[in-house]
């Protein structure tokens, strides 16, 4: 049903997706230690944001983002205007 879904479920799958790709993306941007605490990225807007385990952790992103954000959007093939960080705990 969802992989053939119209309306708010494609949306959703789609969504879902896009955030895969750019966690991947950013991931590959990054320091392999540093690339293993982020867990969640998603542009919109011009704005990445960057979901990370702890503060200590969100303090190094903020630390590297004019580095890595370059080359986030080119590997997207969009802009980043803005990186935002955001604390959460997240996945395992």
């Amino acid at each position: 049903m969802l992989a053939e879904g119209t309306g708010i479920l494609r949306r959703l799958r789609e969504g879902a997706v896009e955030a895969d790709r750019t966690l991947a993306v950013l991931r590959q941007a990054l320091p392999p230690d540093m690339a293993t605490r982020v867990w969640g990225a998603v542009l919109k807007d011009g704005t990445l944001t960057v979901l990370v385990r702890s503060a200590a952790w969100g303090t190094r992103v903020r630390y590297l983002a004019p580095e890595f954000a370059d080359k986030v959007a080119a590997g997207l093939g969009a802009s980043i205007d803005r990186v935002k960080v955001k604390v959460r705990a997240g996945r395992g």
